[in-house]
């Protein structure tokens, strides 16, 4: 069980066992964070919702990751501005 929680306060939002997010990959902004079939909905519903409105250039910058089974780094991605691309990135290097 891994947690989705800001570290400056210890205060945490949900518990999770498959971690994964959405976010737009040009500005790193992180959508959403939460369980992976919770966040495959949320990113198919938002890519066709920007779709629909002849949106292609946003809907296409809309991401999802499954995230790395590791508290460390669930933590920087919930809690550092643009770490979600950043780790989006070196996964495409690899």
């Amino acid at each position: 069980m891994f947690l989705i929680r800001d570290i400056s306060s210890g205060m945490v939002y949900n518990k999770v066992n498959n971690p994964a997010a959405v976010f737009d990959c040009e500005g790193g902004v992180l959508h959403k964070i939460g369980e992976r079939e919770k966040m495959v909905k949320f990113y198919e519903d938002m890519k066709s919702r920007y779709k629909k409105f002849g949106l292609h250039d946003i809907a296409d910058a809309i991401k999802f990751m499954d995230l790395p089974k590791d508290q460390g780094e669930i933590d920087k991605v919930f809690n550092i501005c643009d770490y979600i691309k950043r780790l989006y990135l070196k996964k495409q290097l690899h």
